[in-house]
Order: C-alpha cells, then sequence, then structure tokens
C-alpha cells in the first residue's frame, strides 16, 4: 500500500497516483482533511512507460519508520552530511542551512566510526561528502583520506568557491575524490536569483578551468533546472561540457524544489517535473532523438555487467520513477544522444538486453571456487559473445566503428577481443570505434514533504548516514527522507559532543 503525507494535517495517509488532463498527480485520502494532491508529472505518458521496464515487486507496508528500517537493503551510495556551515548563504538551499540555527560539526572520531561501518558492507558503497559545503572544514583532506584507507570510493559535494583557489583545487584532486561541482549554466542572472551572487559564477569557471587544466580529476556537475527559468541554457551548457570533456563526465539535473520561505525569495514558478527536465534536454537536439531510462533498470542486468566485469552502478534497484538517465556521445565536434548510433529505438534495445541478460543469468555458475576458473572463463566469454549480438542487431556499425570494408570488420573483431584481454574501456573504445568521450546525464528527483511517497521511498539505493553515539550505532535513511529525521538527529550528535 502506498502512502504520503496530507497536504493539510501532515498526517501519513493512503496515497493513490491520478492521471488527469495528462498528468499525475498524487492524491492523499485523508480521514480527517479528505482528499488533497500534489501534481507530480506533467507528462502522463511518460511517466508511466517508465513502469514497464519494472519488474514485478513483493508487497512491502512502509511506515516511514527509517531510523529502524527492515526492508533490508544495503545502500549503494551513502550521503555524509560533515557540517552545516557554509561560504554562501543560497536562497534555494535544499537542506535549508542557513536558518537551522546551530552549529553542526562533528569532530573527526565520528566519521571515523562511520566508515568502519560501511567497510563492512559487500559491496562498499560509494560516499559522498556533502554539508553545508565541506570545504570550508578545515580537516577535510583527513576525512577523504580516512575513508579511502577502508576502501571506500570517495565523492565531494561543493559549491566550488574555493577551487577556484588553485593551490587548493591541487589539493582536492590530490586527495583523489570525484568532484561534484554546483553549476547552474553560464547566465549570472541565474545565481543572481538562486544564489543570491552574480559573482560566483566567475569561480565556478575558474575552479572548473583549474581542473581541467591540471588534469587527474572526474567532475560531475550539479545543476538546478526550473521550468520558465533557466531551461533555455541548457544547449550553452552541453557546448562548456563538450568544451571540458576531459574532466566532466556526468551533469546530474536537479528539478527545482520549493523548500524556501516565501518572505525571503520571490521565485514563482509552477512545479519542474522529472519529466520537464527530461523535455528540456530534449529540447537541444533537433536531428537525433534522446531517450531517458529509469537509471534503476541498470540492476537488472546484473548478469551482462560482471560478464563484463562492469562495476553495478549506484542508482540499480531504485522505483522507475526516480532517478532517469541518457547518455550523450561526442564525435568530435559536438555531443551526440546514443540515439544517432542505434537503429532501434531504445526501448526495444533495453527488452533484447533484459532478454539477454536473463538467458546469461540461467547459465551463470555457481558463486565461489566450485565454480571453477574455466566455467567462470567460458561463461564471461558468451556473455561477452551476447554483447556482440546485440550490438550488431541494433547498431548503426557504420557510425560506430573505424575503417571501411575489411577495415571495419578487424575493428569490428578486434572490439570484443579488447574487452577479452582485460584492457580499459575507454581504451577499447578509442582504438576501434568513433565514440570519443561520454556525457552521462542523470535526473535527480528532489521529494519535498508533498510529493515524498512510500512506494519510491522504500526501494531507495543510496541513503543518508549518521553515527548516533548515545546508541553507539550507524543508522542509514533513505535519502528522501532524511529531512524528516534530521534536525533531530543533528540536534542529539551536537548535544553529545558539547558534552564531551
Amino acid at each position: 500500500m502506498n502512502r504520503a503525507f496530507c497536504n493539510t494535517c501532515g498526517a501519513l495517509v493512503r496515497a493513490r497516483r491520478d492521471v488527469r488532463d495528462g498528468r499525475v498527480y498524487l492524491a492523499k485520502d485523508c480521514p480527517t482533511c479528505g482528499c488533497t494532491e500534489t501534481m507530480i508529472s506533467t507528462q502522463a505518458e511518460r511517466f508511466e512507460a517508465k513502469q514497464a521496464f519494472d519488474p514485478p515487486q513483493p508487497e512491502k507496508a512502509c511506515h516511514l519508520d527509517c531510523l529502524d528500517c527492515n526492508h533490508g537493503r544495503k545502500p549503494g551510495l551513502v550521503f555524509l552530511d560533515l557540517t552545516n556551515r557554509c561560504n554562501l548563504n543560497c536562497p534555494i538551499c535544499i537542506n535549508n542551512t542557513p536558518s537551522m540555527g546551530y552549529l553542526f560539526d562533528p569532530p573527526f572520531e565520528y566519521f571515523e566510526r562511520i566508515f568502519k561501518d560501511l567497510s563492512t558492507f559487500d559491496p562498499k558503497p560509494s560516499i559522498q561528502l556533502f554539508g553545508g559545503e565541506p570545504t570550508v572544514r578545515q580537516d577535510l583532506f583527513e576525512i577523504i583520506a580516512c575513508a579511502r584507507s577502508y576502501g571506500l570510493a570517495t565523492r565531494l559535494v561543493t559549491n566550488g568557491v574555493r577551487l577556484a583557489d588553485e593551490a587548493y583545487c591541487r589539493e582536492v584532486i590530490r586527495s583523489k575524490a570525484t568532484i561534484l561541482l554546483s553549476y547552474d549554466g553560464a547566465n549570472p542572472e541565474t545565481y543572481r536569483r538562486l544564489r543570491g551572487r552574480a559573482d560566483i559564477l566567475e569561480k565556478k569557471v575558474q575552479a572548473l578551468d583549474h581542473i581541467a587544466r591540471i588534469g587527474g580529476a572526474k567532475v560531475t556537475l550539479m545543476s538546478m533546472s526550473a521550468k520558465g527559468f533557466n531551461d533555455h541554457e541548457f544547449p550553452e551548457m552541453l557546448r562548456f561540457c563538450h568544451d571540458r570533456r576531459q574532466c566532466i563526465r556526468a551533469i546530474y539535473l536537479m528539478p527545482l524544489a520549493e523548500t524556501w520561505d516565501e518572505a525571503d525569495f520571490d521565485l514563482k514558478t509552477e512545479r519542474t517535473t522529472m519529466e520537464d527536465v527530461e523535455a528540456m534536454v530534449a529540447k537541444a537536439f533537433t536531428e537525433d532523438p534522446i531517450e531517458f531510462l529509469p537509471a534503476g533498470l541498470l540492476g537488472q542486468v546484473s548478469n551482462l555487467l560482471a560478464a563484463l566485469k562492469v562495476k553495478p552502478p549506484p542508482f540499480q534497484g531504485a522505483h522507475p520513477n526516480c532517478e532517469s538517465m541518457s547518455m550523450l556521445i561526442s564525435d568530435g565536434e559536438a555531443y551526440r544522444p546514443m540515439g544517432h548510433y542505434l537503429k532501434s529505438p531504445l526501448g526495444a534495445v533495453v527488452r533484447d538486453v533484459l532478454a539477454v541478460d536473463a538467458r546469461l543469468g540461467a547459465a551463470r555458475p555457481a558463486a565461489g571456487r566450485s565454480a571453477g576458473r574455466l566455467a567462470r572463463g567460458l561463461w564471461r566469454l558468451r556473455g561477452l559473445g551476447m554483447t556482440v549480438g546485440l550490438v550488431r542487431r541494433h547498431a548503426h556499425l557504420g557510425r560506430l566503428l573505424r575503417g571501411r570494408g575489411l577495415g571495419r570488420l578487424w575493428h569490428a573483431l578486434a572490439l570484443p577481443l579488447g574487452f577479452l584481454c582485460g584492457r580499459r574501456s575507454r581504451a577499447v573504445f578509442a582504438a576501434h570505434t568513433r565514440v570519443g568521450r561520454t556525457l552521462q546525464l542523470v535526473v535527480l528527483p528532489f521529494e519535498d514533504r508533498s510529493t515524498l511517497e512510500t512506494a519510491r521511498l522504500k526501494r531507495c539505493p543510496t541513503a543518508f548516514a549518521y553515527f548516533d553515539p548515545e546508541e553507539d550505532r550507524v543508522h542509514y535513511v533513505p535519502t528522501c527522507a532524511w529531512n524528516l529525521h534530521k534536525d533531530a538527529a543533528m540536534r542529539r550528535i551536537v548535544a553529545h559532543y558539547a558534552q564531551g
């Protein structure tokens, strides 16, 4: 049974999705207040199409008791608040940092306790250092080094202001953390409205120029998108990313969520949904189709990923109406959607991939040493052959492979051999295909209280972590539920360390 919060009294009540006039509404049936609703998609057809890829799910009741959740999920990506201090004061701050009213700045040992707990997970999750602004902590690099000592891949979420200092930027790159940098486009007016200062655009560009020049870092841009406000700026952002494609690997697009106080911020815009953001991206491409798929879909091709030795993505298993993703590929001059290289619609490709993965799974050797190295090797070879078959059926080989005639045949043969010999995928593609750098596009929902629903939340593959020193226990709260529990949890942590 799906549940959500009543828009009037805030009680957790039965909820359903209603489709009306091409839109999707989350309707809440409150026994006290009657029915209230929140619009969650402006494009019902696209919203419902994503659900077609979702396998049947077991029914599990959810009461949003997140601190003692019994759904048994181990998160693949864990967020960690380092501080609530910040060197900016953005009106749209989704963490409401300026209004918290107390200082959250736990000591180093607090984080080490969490890293130790995370290191017992199999597989180990990636961690994402959050805030506030993590770069205001003097011990940031010690925290990153500690996380890496426990075998945890680390990401740093930053506004980029301190990285405008080249020496500090070098230290961040030296830490080997992936950099997630807030960037809302090339228009200073956007920053004046959303961030309170137009001049920080210059600092963000300086930071990205330092990163590109120094080299050795992977960067993801995190961009707020609002319908009718900055949606027309995306083509320029793509050009910006393509010029820096050696370091910028992805853009996380986040629909602007109205978490601000209307007395402090006067932006009035219709709620922006995930499908609105996808449509914004599609307008940037007039020659090739671009399609978004549920990011959790990759969890359904676990056999092919294992055969190709590809690390499972952090969003696998997510509800189909949570994160969505697409991929752009550089042809040397600009980014093109995957559809440029496909002769089949992406949906047909996905259905074929799922069928192939199921066949490969049926033939998968048992786990452990008993399976034997030879059996596992033959299974991987079979998976590689199936992947080649998928490429032959669905790809425009003339657009994909290098060479002509016999030369193209050679590249067609050498491509799978490169994977079989264990070469890095980027090197194999560069040697045998016309595929240049890729840019991953991920649309991330931010579920505020009026759009939060248990049907999505109980499948969340990401979580915020915090250590409760009174219980001597690390808690993992599904990401979009963190704001329900954050203030109480942080106040307990602050009080404990103030006494010590």
